[in-house]
């Protein structure tokens, strides 16, 4: 933050408005408009400015501008005059947050890794991010997921095509299949992921039931447990959600 020399006063932004707020500086005798001609000439004169440190200045320059407004026409103000800046003291603290995470975010995207592990916490059993915490074996390849799924395609035996005779195939809906899936965990304490595929009776039914387990676990209704990586995947049903 820029100093900013008055005539009483000469210093950080951020002190000359502590002093202020203290009653230890009268706000009648701050020549406003110098300071914002004096921030302006800073960010001529700067090649890069933050915009955190711009969004501080805001905050700080408008509880300034408010101060003095309310010292000059007191009669002008009331208790939602009050509401508004600390309104708008939130909005700019919310444009920093988004800032700092904005940046946070691209040096994730810098690093070229978008997969990150997740733990389960035992006490809320809810997952909780652990950062670049994945270390995939060298030898794993970008398509080695698509290439295990399709094994498990490959698996269901292919029907028999009959020309002469014309046949409709119903259809299942994922709502179906997450009332199967519901009922086949709570029968068991753990199912194995891969046995609910095998339940499929076609390469259809198949992507149903993929999707339904996905949205299971959106709702948070059922959990994943696998005890090594590229070992067997396991369903278990979340008891606190009330399955």
């Amino acid at each position: 933050m820029i100093d900013i020399k008055l005539d009483k006063f000469q210093g950080p932004l951020s002190l000359l408005l502590r002093i202020i707020e203290k009653e230890e500086l009268d706000i009648t005798s701050i020549n406003l408009a110098k300071i914002a001609n004096e921030y302006l000439d800073y960010i001529k004169n700067s090649e890069n400015i933050l915009p955190e440190r711009m969004a501080d200045f805001l905050l700080m320059a408008s509880k300034l501008l408010y101060i003095k407004s309310k010292a000059l026409l007191p009669y002008l103000f009331n208790e939602e005059d009050e509401g508004e800046i600390e309104d708008l003291e939130k909005q700019l603290k919310m444009y920093k947050e988004f800032v700092d995470l904005s940046h946070k975010i691209q040096k994730i995207i810098g690093k070229k890794r978008f997969s990150f592990s997740r733990i389960l916490n035992k006490n809320n059993r809810r997952f909780s991010f652990l950062g670049d915490y994945f270390f995939p074996p060298k030898n794993i390849k970008q398509d080695d997921l698509k290439n295990s799924f399709l094994k498990i395609l490959d698996r269901i035996e292919k029907e028999d095509e009959k020309l002469e005779e014309e046949t409709i195939k119903a259809e299942v809906s994922i709502e179906e299949r997450i009332s199967f899936i519901k009922n086949l965990i709570n029968q068991k304490i753990k199912i194995n992921f891969t046995r609910i595929l095998k339940e499929a009776k076609s390469k259809t039914e198949i992507i149903v039931n993929f999707l339904a387990v996905l949205e299971l676990s959106k709702q948070r209704q059922l959990i994943f447990q696998q005890s090594e990586l590229f070992s067997d995947i396991y369903l278990e049903s979340d008891r606190e959600e009330n399955l």
